[in-house]
Protein backbone atom coordinates (compact mmCIF):
# COMPACT_ATOMS: atom_id res chain seq x y z
CA UNK A 1 0.00 0.00 0.00
CA UNK A 2 0.73 3.96 -0.93
CA UNK A 3 2.67 5.15 2.35
CA UNK A 4 2.89 9.11 1.28
CA UNK A 5 3.02 10.94 -1.71
CA UNK A 6 6.36 11.45 -3.58
CA UNK A 7 6.55 14.67 -1.32
CA UNK A 8 5.99 13.19 1.94
CA UNK A 9 2.30 14.24 1.90
CA UNK A 10 -0.97 13.45 2.20
CA UNK A 11 -3.56 15.00 -0.06
CA UNK A 12 -5.93 17.94 0.85
CA UNK A 13 -9.15 16.95 1.22
CA UNK A 14 -10.46 19.88 -0.94
CA UNK A 15 -10.32 19.19 -4.54
CA UNK A 16 -10.43 23.25 -5.31
CA UNK A 17 -7.47 23.82 -3.43
CA UNK A 18 -5.27 21.17 -4.82
CA UNK A 19 -1.70 22.04 -6.25
CA UNK A 20 -1.53 20.47 -9.54
CA UNK A 21 1.56 18.34 -8.91
CA UNK A 22 -1.23 16.61 -5.81
CA UNK A 23 -4.26 16.70 -8.02
CA UNK A 24 -2.27 14.67 -10.53
CA UNK A 25 -0.83 12.90 -7.70
CA UNK A 26 -4.17 12.17 -6.00
CA UNK A 27 -5.81 10.97 -9.28
CA UNK A 28 -3.26 8.30 -9.40
CA UNK A 29 -3.40 7.30 -6.20
CA UNK A 30 -7.25 6.64 -6.44
CA UNK A 31 -7.05 4.31 -9.35
CA UNK A 32 -4.90 2.03 -7.24
CA UNK A 33 -7.23 2.76 -4.63
CA UNK A 34 -9.92 1.85 -6.96
CA UNK A 35 -8.29 -1.35 -8.12
CA UNK A 36 -8.16 -2.31 -4.28
CA UNK A 37 -11.55 -2.08 -3.63
CA UNK A 38 -12.53 -4.21 -6.79
CA UNK A 39 -10.06 -7.08 -5.78
CA UNK A 40 -9.92 -6.46 -1.80
CA UNK A 41 -13.81 -6.39 -0.49
CA UNK A 42 -15.03 -2.64 0.87
CA UNK A 43 -18.77 -3.03 -0.22
CA UNK A 44 -21.27 -5.71 0.32
CA UNK A 45 -23.67 -5.33 2.99
CA UNK A 46 -23.96 -3.07 6.02
CA UNK A 47 -21.55 -3.94 8.76
CA UNK A 48 -23.61 -5.46 11.23
CA UNK A 49 -24.75 -3.15 14.50
CA UNK A 50 -23.15 -4.04 17.67
CA UNK A 51 -23.78 -2.81 20.98
CA UNK A 52 -22.50 0.20 22.68
CA UNK A 53 -23.86 0.91 26.30
CA UNK A 54 -26.07 4.12 26.18
CA UNK A 55 -24.79 6.93 27.88
CA UNK A 56 -26.92 8.80 30.64
CA UNK A 57 -28.37 11.80 29.06
CA UNK A 58 -27.49 13.87 31.85
CA UNK A 59 -23.75 13.25 30.70
CA UNK A 60 -24.08 14.09 27.42
CA UNK A 61 -26.23 16.79 28.18
CA UNK A 62 -28.94 15.90 26.00
CA UNK A 63 -32.67 16.90 26.33
CA UNK A 64 -35.48 14.19 24.90
CA UNK A 65 -36.11 14.39 21.72
CA UNK A 66 -39.10 16.79 22.03
CA UNK A 67 -41.35 20.24 19.98
CA UNK A 68 -38.60 23.19 21.32
CA UNK A 69 -41.66 25.18 22.84
CA UNK A 70 -40.53 28.01 20.99
CA UNK A 71 -43.18 30.59 19.95
CA UNK A 72 -43.77 30.31 16.10
CA UNK A 73 -41.53 27.12 16.09
CA UNK A 74 -42.38 24.25 13.98
CA UNK A 75 -42.12 20.15 14.86
CA UNK A 76 -42.21 18.22 11.60
CA UNK A 77 -42.73 14.25 12.66
CA UNK A 78 -41.42 11.80 10.35
CA UNK A 79 -42.25 8.01 10.64
CA UNK A 80 -45.22 5.44 9.89
CA UNK A 81 -49.11 7.37 11.09
CA UNK A 82 -47.16 11.13 10.88
CA UNK A 83 -47.39 13.74 8.58
CA UNK A 84 -44.23 12.81 7.08
CA UNK A 85 -44.09 9.05 5.94
CA UNK A 86 -40.27 9.75 4.49
CA UNK A 87 -37.29 12.04 4.78
CA UNK A 88 -37.56 13.68 1.14
CA UNK A 89 -40.86 14.76 1.98
CA UNK A 90 -39.94 17.03 5.13
CA UNK A 91 -38.74 20.60 3.76
CA UNK A 92 -35.46 21.14 4.95
CA UNK A 93 -35.10 24.39 2.87
CA UNK A 94 -37.33 26.16 4.83
CA UNK A 95 -35.67 25.21 8.58
CA UNK A 96 -36.17 28.43 11.44
CA UNK A 97 -34.92 29.03 14.64
CA UNK A 98 -36.87 26.32 17.04
CA UNK A 99 -37.95 24.16 14.98
CA UNK A 100 -37.85 20.23 15.02
CA UNK A 101 -37.31 17.82 12.97
CA UNK A 102 -38.68 14.04 15.26
CA UNK A 103 -37.64 10.83 13.29
CA UNK A 104 -39.64 8.05 14.47
CA UNK A 105 -38.14 4.60 14.78
CA UNK A 106 -39.66 2.32 12.25
CA UNK A 107 -38.87 -1.50 11.18
CA UNK A 108 -37.42 -0.45 8.35
CA UNK A 109 -34.41 1.66 7.22
CA UNK A 110 -35.10 5.45 6.10
CA UNK A 111 -34.20 6.27 2.92
CA UNK A 112 -33.11 9.67 2.64
CA UNK A 113 -30.41 12.33 2.13
CA UNK A 114 -30.53 16.38 3.37
CA UNK A 115 -28.98 19.26 3.65
CA UNK A 116 -29.19 21.19 6.67
CA UNK A 117 -28.53 25.28 6.20
CA UNK A 118 -31.27 26.44 9.33
CA UNK A 119 -29.74 29.03 11.06
CA UNK A 120 -30.83 28.63 14.83
CA UNK A 121 -30.09 31.07 17.51
CA UNK A 122 -28.70 30.01 20.95
CA UNK A 123 -32.03 30.17 22.93
CA UNK A 124 -33.61 28.61 19.89
CA UNK A 125 -31.64 26.00 18.13
CA UNK A 126 -32.81 23.44 15.14
CA UNK A 127 -32.91 19.94 16.04
CA UNK A 128 -32.86 16.57 14.33
CA UNK A 129 -33.33 13.94 16.50
CA UNK A 130 -34.18 10.04 16.56
CA UNK A 131 -37.26 8.36 18.77
CA UNK A 132 -35.97 5.40 19.81
CA UNK A 133 -38.20 2.49 19.91
CA UNK A 134 -39.18 0.22 22.79
CA UNK A 135 -36.09 -1.71 22.66
CA UNK A 136 -33.84 1.44 22.50
CA UNK A 137 -32.98 1.00 18.98
CA UNK A 138 -32.18 4.67 17.29
CA UNK A 139 -34.14 5.65 13.64
CA UNK A 140 -31.71 4.06 10.80
CA UNK A 141 -30.83 6.26 7.79
CA UNK A 142 -29.54 4.14 5.12
CA UNK A 143 -27.70 5.87 2.04
CA UNK A 144 -27.91 3.05 -0.12
CA UNK A 145 -30.47 3.62 -2.52
CA UNK A 146 -31.57 7.31 -0.56
CA UNK A 147 -33.40 9.86 -2.93
CA UNK A 148 -32.13 13.26 -2.04
CA UNK A 149 -35.49 15.51 -1.96
CA UNK A 150 -35.50 17.14 -5.34
CA UNK A 151 -36.26 20.47 -4.22
CA UNK A 152 -33.11 20.22 -2.80
CA UNK A 153 -31.49 20.15 -6.10
CA UNK A 154 -31.07 23.68 -7.39
CA UNK A 155 -29.82 24.51 -3.97
CA UNK A 156 -26.45 22.24 -3.28
CA UNK A 157 -24.18 24.57 -5.19
CA UNK A 158 -21.17 23.27 -7.04
CA UNK A 159 -22.84 22.76 -10.66
CA UNK A 160 -21.15 20.28 -13.05
CA UNK A 161 -22.19 19.19 -16.83
CA UNK A 162 -23.32 15.44 -17.39
CA UNK A 163 -24.60 13.81 -20.36
CA UNK A 164 -25.62 17.14 -21.27
CA UNK A 165 -27.70 18.38 -18.57
CA UNK A 166 -26.07 20.52 -15.30
CA UNK A 167 -26.72 18.79 -12.14
CA UNK A 168 -25.20 19.88 -8.61
CA UNK A 169 -24.22 16.52 -6.95
CA UNK A 170 -21.07 17.27 -5.34
CA UNK A 171 -22.52 17.26 -2.10
CA UNK A 172 -25.03 14.99 -2.69
CA UNK A 173 -22.16 12.02 -3.89
CA UNK A 174 -20.44 12.91 -0.60
CA UNK A 175 -22.62 12.28 2.50
CA UNK A 176 -26.23 11.29 3.87
CA UNK A 177 -26.22 15.05 5.64
CA UNK A 178 -24.78 17.90 4.44
CA UNK A 179 -24.33 21.15 6.97
CA UNK A 180 -24.10 24.18 4.17
CA UNK A 181 -25.29 27.35 2.82
CA UNK A 182 -28.10 27.35 0.06
CA UNK A 183 -27.57 29.14 -3.09
CA UNK A 184 -30.58 30.72 -2.08
CA UNK A 185 -28.76 32.10 1.08
CA UNK A 186 -25.81 34.96 0.30
CA UNK A 187 -22.14 32.84 -0.03
CA UNK A 188 -21.12 34.21 3.41
CA UNK A 189 -24.09 32.34 5.58
CA UNK A 190 -23.42 29.80 7.11
CA UNK A 191 -26.01 27.27 9.48
CA UNK A 192 -25.54 27.75 12.87
CA UNK A 193 -27.06 26.37 16.01
CA UNK A 194 -27.82 22.68 14.99
CA UNK A 195 -28.26 19.86 17.03
CA UNK A 196 -28.18 16.26 15.27
CA UNK A 197 -28.50 13.94 17.79
CA UNK A 198 -30.03 10.09 18.16
CA UNK A 199 -29.74 8.71 14.80
CA UNK A 200 -28.09 5.84 13.02
CA UNK A 201 -26.64 6.27 9.83
CA UNK A 202 -25.33 3.93 7.70
CA UNK A 203 -23.79 2.75 4.04
CA UNK A 204 -22.79 5.86 2.48
CA UNK A 205 -19.28 4.56 0.96
CA UNK A 206 -18.31 4.03 -3.27
CA UNK A 207 -19.86 0.34 -2.93
CA UNK A 208 -23.14 2.38 -2.85
CA UNK A 209 -25.52 4.45 -5.47
CA UNK A 210 -28.06 7.21 -4.33
CA UNK A 211 -30.32 8.58 -6.78
CA UNK A 212 -29.65 12.54 -6.28
CA UNK A 213 -32.41 15.60 -6.85
CA UNK A 214 -32.55 15.30 -10.06
CA UNK A 215 -33.62 11.42 -10.45
CA UNK A 216 -30.54 10.41 -11.84
CA UNK A 217 -28.59 7.45 -9.73
CA UNK A 218 -25.07 7.62 -9.06
CA UNK A 219 -22.49 6.15 -6.99
CA UNK A 220 -20.44 8.18 -3.44
CA UNK A 221 -17.76 9.49 -4.06
CA UNK A 222 -14.49 7.92 -2.02
CA UNK A 223 -14.08 11.27 0.26
CA UNK A 224 -16.92 11.39 1.25
CA UNK A 225 -18.70 11.16 4.90
CA UNK A 226 -21.99 9.71 6.41
CA UNK A 227 -22.02 13.54 7.93
CA UNK A 228 -20.52 16.07 5.93
CA UNK A 229 -19.88 20.19 7.35
CA UNK A 230 -19.07 22.32 5.01
CA UNK A 231 -19.33 24.67 6.74
CA UNK A 232 -21.17 25.55 10.31
CA UNK A 233 -20.76 27.09 13.51
CA UNK A 234 -22.31 25.73 17.20
CA UNK A 235 -22.62 22.32 15.84
CA UNK A 236 -23.92 19.64 17.73
CA UNK A 237 -23.71 16.05 16.38
CA UNK A 238 -24.76 13.67 19.41
CA UNK A 239 -25.47 10.12 20.43
CA UNK A 240 -25.68 8.88 16.58
CA UNK A 241 -23.94 5.53 15.78
CA UNK A 242 -22.46 6.25 12.04
CA UNK A 243 -21.41 2.57 10.05
CA UNK A 244 -20.05 1.32 6.77
CA UNK A 245 -19.22 4.51 5.65
CA UNK A 246 -16.11 6.66 3.87
CA UNK A 247 -15.66 8.15 7.19
CA UNK A 248 -18.25 8.88 9.46
CA UNK A 249 -18.12 13.06 10.18
CA UNK A 250 -15.96 15.28 8.11
CA UNK A 251 -15.53 18.91 8.72
CA UNK A 252 -14.40 21.71 6.88
CA UNK A 253 -12.97 25.37 7.32
CA UNK A 254 -10.84 27.52 4.86
CA UNK A 255 -8.67 30.78 5.03
CA UNK A 256 -12.17 32.72 2.94
CA UNK A 257 -13.52 34.38 5.94
CA UNK A 258 -15.51 33.47 9.38
CA UNK A 259 -18.01 32.37 7.28
CA UNK A 260 -15.82 29.70 6.00
CA UNK A 261 -14.84 27.82 8.89
CA UNK A 262 -16.29 25.49 11.32
CA UNK A 263 -17.07 27.17 14.70
CA UNK A 264 -17.59 25.54 18.12
CA UNK A 265 -18.18 22.02 16.92
CA UNK A 266 -19.51 18.83 19.70
CA UNK A 267 -18.99 15.91 18.48
CA UNK A 268 -20.44 13.66 21.67
CA UNK A 269 -21.58 10.25 22.88
CA UNK A 270 -21.52 8.91 18.73
CA UNK A 271 -20.31 4.97 18.31
CA UNK A 272 -18.39 4.75 15.42
CA UNK A 273 -18.01 1.47 13.37
CA UNK A 274 -17.20 -0.02 9.86
CA UNK A 275 -15.58 3.05 8.47
CA UNK A 276 -13.45 3.65 6.35
CA UNK A 277 -11.97 2.49 2.83
CA UNK A 278 -9.90 -0.76 1.38
CA UNK A 279 -6.36 0.16 0.86
CA UNK A 280 -6.45 3.84 1.14
CA UNK A 281 -5.27 5.67 4.34
CA UNK A 282 -7.02 8.95 3.52
CA UNK A 283 -10.39 8.19 4.92
CA UNK A 284 -10.71 8.26 8.79
CA UNK A 285 -13.35 7.67 11.27
CA UNK A 286 -13.63 11.17 12.08
CA UNK A 287 -11.62 14.11 10.24
CA UNK A 288 -12.12 17.59 11.61
CA UNK A 289 -11.05 21.00 10.52
CA UNK A 290 -12.74 23.26 13.22
CA UNK A 291 -12.50 25.80 15.56
CA UNK A 292 -12.96 24.89 19.19
CA UNK A 293 -13.44 21.72 18.59
CA UNK A 294 -14.74 19.22 21.43
CA UNK A 295 -14.47 15.55 21.04
CA UNK A 296 -16.03 13.76 23.70
CA UNK A 297 -17.81 10.25 25.36
CA UNK A 298 -17.64 8.93 21.94
CA UNK A 299 -16.96 4.79 21.14
CA UNK A 300 -14.30 4.47 18.07
CA UNK A 301 -15.20 0.87 17.54
CA UNK A 302 -13.08 -0.97 15.13
CA UNK A 303 -12.64 0.31 11.37
CA UNK A 304 -13.32 -1.38 8.16
CA UNK A 305 -10.99 -4.29 7.95
CA UNK A 306 -8.30 -3.07 5.56
CA UNK A 307 -8.98 0.31 5.86
CA UNK A 308 -5.92 2.23 6.72
CA UNK A 309 -7.00 6.03 8.12
CA UNK A 310 -6.59 7.14 11.43
CA UNK A 311 -9.47 7.04 13.72
CA UNK A 312 -9.39 10.34 14.67
CA UNK A 313 -7.52 13.10 12.00
CA UNK A 314 -7.37 16.45 13.30
CA UNK A 315 -6.16 20.01 11.83
CA UNK A 316 -8.07 22.31 14.26
CA UNK A 317 -7.60 25.03 16.43
CA UNK A 318 -8.65 24.39 20.03
CA UNK A 319 -8.79 20.56 20.52
CA UNK A 320 -10.00 18.94 23.09
CA UNK A 321 -10.20 15.23 23.22
CA UNK A 322 -11.69 13.78 26.00
CA UNK A 323 -13.31 10.55 27.41
CA UNK A 324 -13.58 8.59 24.49
CA UNK A 325 -12.95 4.96 23.71
CA UNK A 326 -10.90 4.60 21.05
CA UNK A 327 -9.83 1.03 18.79
CA UNK A 328 -7.09 0.78 16.47
CA UNK A 329 -6.68 2.65 13.61
CA UNK A 330 -3.60 3.64 11.87
CA UNK A 331 -3.06 6.23 15.11
CA UNK A 332 -5.29 6.40 17.15
CA UNK A 333 -5.49 10.35 17.03
CA UNK A 334 -3.85 12.35 14.64
CA UNK A 335 -3.18 15.96 15.12
CA UNK A 336 -1.35 17.45 12.34
CA UNK A 337 -1.37 21.16 10.79
CA UNK A 338 -4.40 23.09 9.85
CA UNK A 339 -3.72 22.81 6.08
CA UNK A 340 -6.62 24.84 4.68
CA UNK A 341 -6.83 27.47 6.83
CA UNK A 342 -3.40 27.86 8.42
CA UNK A 343 -3.32 32.09 7.54
CA UNK A 344 -6.00 31.87 10.56
CA UNK A 345 -4.32 29.08 12.08
CA UNK A 346 -0.91 30.64 12.65
CA UNK A 347 -2.39 34.24 13.47
CA UNK A 348 -5.63 35.33 14.82
CA UNK A 349 -6.02 31.52 16.27
CA UNK A 350 -2.24 30.48 17.79
CA UNK A 351 -3.03 30.78 21.23
CA UNK A 352 -5.62 28.25 21.05
CA UNK A 353 -3.46 26.30 17.76
CA UNK A 354 -0.60 26.01 19.59
CA UNK A 355 -2.55 23.76 22.57
CA UNK A 356 -4.03 20.73 22.28
CA UNK A 357 -5.78 19.06 25.47
CA UNK A 358 -6.48 14.81 25.28
CA UNK A 359 -7.57 13.11 28.38
CA UNK A 360 -9.54 10.50 30.33
CA UNK A 361 -9.14 8.46 27.30
CA UNK A 362 -9.39 4.77 26.82
CA UNK A 363 -6.65 4.15 23.31
CA UNK A 364 -6.34 0.78 22.16
CA UNK A 365 -3.28 -0.20 20.35
CA UNK A 366 -2.85 -3.23 17.94
CA UNK A 367 -0.51 -4.71 15.05
CA UNK A 368 -0.16 -2.65 12.25
CA UNK A 369 -0.21 0.37 13.81
CA UNK A 370 2.28 3.74 13.64
CA UNK A 371 1.73 5.13 16.85
CA UNK A 372 -0.88 6.11 19.49
CA UNK A 373 -0.63 9.60 19.13
CA UNK A 374 0.77 11.73 16.29
CA UNK A 375 1.27 15.42 17.11
CA UNK A 376 2.75 17.99 14.61
CA UNK A 377 1.84 18.06 10.90
CA UNK A 378 2.27 15.39 7.95
CA UNK A 379 3.13 17.58 4.71
CA UNK A 380 7.22 17.67 4.59
CA UNK A 381 10.21 19.22 2.91
CA UNK A 382 8.81 23.01 2.67
CA UNK A 383 10.81 25.74 3.53
CA UNK A 384 10.89 28.77 5.71
CA UNK A 385 8.05 31.03 4.39
CA UNK A 386 5.43 28.56 2.96
CA UNK A 387 2.43 28.64 2.45
CA UNK A 388 2.79 24.50 3.73
CA UNK A 389 4.68 22.29 5.47
CA UNK A 390 6.59 22.59 8.39
CA UNK A 391 6.39 26.04 8.69
CA UNK A 392 2.53 25.70 9.62
CA UNK A 393 2.91 22.58 11.61
CA UNK A 394 1.54 22.79 15.32
CA UNK A 395 4.61 24.44 16.99
CA UNK A 396 3.15 23.94 20.61
CA UNK A 397 2.17 21.73 23.05
CA UNK A 398 0.18 18.47 23.20
CA UNK A 399 -1.33 17.94 27.51
CA UNK A 400 -1.76 14.55 27.34
CA UNK A 401 -2.85 13.05 31.34
CA UNK A 402 -5.20 10.92 32.47
CA UNK A 403 -5.46 8.64 29.59
CA UNK A 404 -4.86 4.16 29.44
CA UNK A 405 -3.40 3.01 26.39
CA UNK A 406 -3.67 -0.62 26.29
CA UNK A 407 -1.20 -2.35 23.28
CA UNK A 408 -2.07 -6.05 21.90
CA UNK A 409 1.23 -5.66 20.28
CA UNK A 410 4.55 -3.78 19.81
CA UNK A 411 3.58 -0.38 20.06
CA UNK A 412 4.90 2.74 19.40
CA UNK A 413 3.31 5.43 22.02
CA UNK A 414 4.03 8.83 20.32
CA UNK A 415 5.11 10.26 17.28
CA UNK A 416 6.31 13.88 17.37
CA UNK A 417 7.01 15.53 14.38
CA UNK A 418 9.67 18.31 14.77
CA UNK A 419 11.66 19.73 17.50
CA UNK A 420 9.29 22.53 17.74
CA UNK A 421 6.05 20.38 18.80
CA UNK A 422 6.03 19.13 22.62
CA UNK A 423 4.03 16.46 24.23
CA UNK A 424 3.56 17.17 28.24
CA UNK A 425 2.63 13.64 29.36
CA UNK A 426 1.58 12.98 33.33
CA UNK A 427 -0.99 10.20 35.09
CA UNK A 428 -1.53 8.22 32.59
CA UNK A 429 -1.04 4.25 32.25
CA UNK A 430 0.33 2.40 29.48
CA UNK A 431 -0.40 -1.34 29.18
CA UNK A 432 1.70 -3.80 26.95
CA UNK A 433 -0.76 -6.44 27.13
CA UNK A 434 1.54 -7.98 24.79
CA UNK A 435 5.00 -7.23 23.13
CA UNK A 436 6.71 -4.05 24.67
CA UNK A 437 6.43 -0.79 24.13
CA UNK A 438 8.32 2.44 22.91
CA UNK A 439 7.82 6.18 24.27
CA UNK A 440 8.31 7.34 20.55
CA UNK A 441 8.53 6.26 17.02
CA UNK A 442 10.57 8.23 14.70
CA UNK A 443 9.51 10.90 12.22
CA UNK A 444 10.39 8.89 9.12
CA UNK A 445 9.18 11.23 6.30
CA UNK A 446 12.02 13.22 5.26
CA UNK A 447 11.87 16.67 7.24
CA UNK A 448 13.27 19.85 5.76
CA UNK A 449 16.09 20.96 5.91
CA UNK A 450 15.28 23.87 8.47
CA UNK A 451 13.72 21.66 10.87
CA UNK A 452 14.77 18.32 13.09
CA UNK A 453 12.78 15.84 13.19
CA UNK A 454 11.03 13.90 16.52
CA UNK A 455 9.93 16.69 18.94
CA UNK A 456 10.18 17.01 22.67
CA UNK A 457 8.39 14.43 25.28
CA UNK A 458 8.68 15.37 28.51
CA UNK A 459 7.01 12.70 31.31
CA UNK A 460 5.36 13.38 34.37
CA UNK A 461 4.63 10.79 36.74
CA UNK A 462 3.43 7.98 34.69
CA UNK A 463 3.06 3.65 35.03
CA UNK A 464 4.39 2.07 32.03
CA UNK A 465 4.97 -2.03 31.59
CA UNK A 466 8.82 -2.77 31.91
CA UNK A 467 10.88 -3.75 29.28
CA UNK A 468 9.46 -0.23 27.84
CA UNK A 469 12.25 1.85 25.06
CA UNK A 470 13.01 5.47 24.41
CA UNK A 471 12.85 4.16 20.79
CA UNK A 472 14.54 4.02 17.41
CA UNK A 473 18.36 4.54 18.38
CA UNK A 474 18.34 7.26 15.60
CA UNK A 475 15.52 9.63 17.38
CA UNK A 476 17.15 13.64 17.22
CA UNK A 477 14.45 14.68 19.87
CA UNK A 478 14.31 14.78 23.19
CA UNK A 479 12.87 12.63 26.24
CA UNK A 480 13.01 14.22 30.10
CA UNK A 481 11.46 12.91 32.75
CA UNK A 482 11.78 9.04 32.35
CA UNK A 483 13.01 8.88 36.15
CA UNK A 484 9.35 9.90 37.06
CA UNK A 485 8.16 6.19 35.58
CA UNK A 486 6.54 3.79 37.39
CA UNK A 487 6.73 0.36 36.20
CA UNK A 488 5.88 -3.27 36.58
CA UNK A 489 6.12 -6.55 34.91
CA UNK A 490 2.26 -7.21 36.07
CA UNK A 491 -0.68 -4.75 34.56
CA UNK A 492 -2.19 -2.56 37.31
CA UNK A 493 -5.70 -2.69 35.41
CA UNK A 494 -8.21 -5.44 34.39
CA UNK A 495 -7.85 -6.03 31.26
CA UNK A 496 -11.40 -6.17 30.57
CA UNK A 497 -13.02 -2.89 32.70
CA UNK A 498 -9.51 -1.33 32.60
CA UNK A 499 -9.91 -0.10 36.18
CA UNK A 500 -7.30 -0.12 38.67
CA UNK A 501 -6.82 -3.74 40.23
CA UNK A 502 -7.44 -3.76 44.23
CA UNK A 503 -4.34 -4.34 46.34
CA UNK A 504 -1.31 -2.34 46.65
CA UNK A 505 -1.66 -1.15 43.58
CA UNK A 506 0.77 1.72 42.86
CA UNK A 507 -1.59 3.67 40.38
CA UNK A 508 -4.14 3.90 42.98
CA UNK A 509 -4.33 7.18 45.23
CA UNK A 510 -1.49 8.46 43.08
CA UNK A 511 -1.96 11.03 40.64
CA UNK A 512 0.34 14.27 40.70
CA UNK A 513 -1.12 17.51 40.59
CA UNK A 514 -2.29 19.09 36.92
CA UNK A 515 0.00 21.49 35.95
CA UNK A 516 -1.29 25.28 35.73
CA UNK A 517 -1.47 25.32 31.89
CA UNK A 518 -4.16 22.64 31.68
CA UNK A 519 -5.93 23.56 35.36
CA UNK A 520 -8.78 24.64 32.97
CA UNK A 521 -9.46 21.09 32.13
CA UNK A 522 -10.58 19.18 35.60
CA UNK A 523 -10.72 15.34 34.72
CA UNK A 524 -14.58 14.90 36.21
CA UNK A 525 -15.75 11.78 33.62
CA UNK A 526 -14.01 7.91 33.91
CA UNK A 527 -15.26 4.80 32.66
CA UNK A 528 -17.77 1.95 34.74
CA UNK A 529 -17.50 -1.43 34.29
CA UNK A 530 -19.48 -1.58 31.51
CA UNK A 531 -16.75 1.16 29.92
CA UNK A 532 -19.85 3.73 29.81
CA UNK A 533 -18.69 7.43 31.01
CA UNK A 534 -20.12 8.60 33.66
CA UNK A 535 -19.05 11.11 36.86
CA UNK A 536 -15.86 10.52 38.15
CA UNK A 537 -15.12 10.23 41.60
CA UNK A 538 -12.21 10.70 44.00
CA UNK A 539 -11.83 7.80 46.15
CA UNK A 540 -9.37 8.43 48.61
CA UNK A 541 -6.43 10.98 49.22
CA UNK A 542 -5.57 11.61 45.22
CA UNK A 543 -6.94 10.76 41.84
CA UNK A 544 -5.61 7.39 40.47
CA UNK A 545 -3.74 7.49 37.26
CA UNK A 546 -5.30 6.58 33.84
CA UNK A 547 -8.77 7.13 32.97
CA UNK A 548 -10.42 4.95 35.79
CA UNK A 549 -10.68 5.48 39.31
CA UNK A 550 -10.83 2.77 41.40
Amino acid sequence: MLDRFPNGSEPMPSKSSLSPTLARARVAYLMLAAVCLASCGGGGSATPSTSSPAIAPAILALTPCAPSGVTGATDYQVGDGQAYTELEQVPWENLRAGDTVRIHHRATAYKGKFMLSAQGTAIAPVRVCGIRNASNQRPTIDGSGATTRPALETLYGSTTVTAGRTVREIHQSRSIVVFKQTTAQSSSAYPQHIQLDGLHFTRAHPSYSYTDGGGVVRSYDQFGACIWVERGHNITIADNEISDCQMAIFSKSTDDGLFARTHDLRVAGNYFHGNGVVGSFLEHTTYLQSVNLVVELNHYGPMRSGAGGNQHKDRSVGSVIRYNRIEGGAHNLDLVEAEDFYVYATGAGATDYRRAFVYGNLLNIGSGSRAVVHYGGDHFTSVPGDNWGEGIFRKGTLYFFHNTVQASANARLFRISTTEETVEAWNNVFVANAGTLSLRERENDPIGAAWTPDGVLNLGRNWISSGWSLGNAALQGSVSGTANLLTGASSPISASTWSPLAGGNVIVDNAAATPTAASGHPVTRHFDTSLVPVARPVNGTAADLGAVER
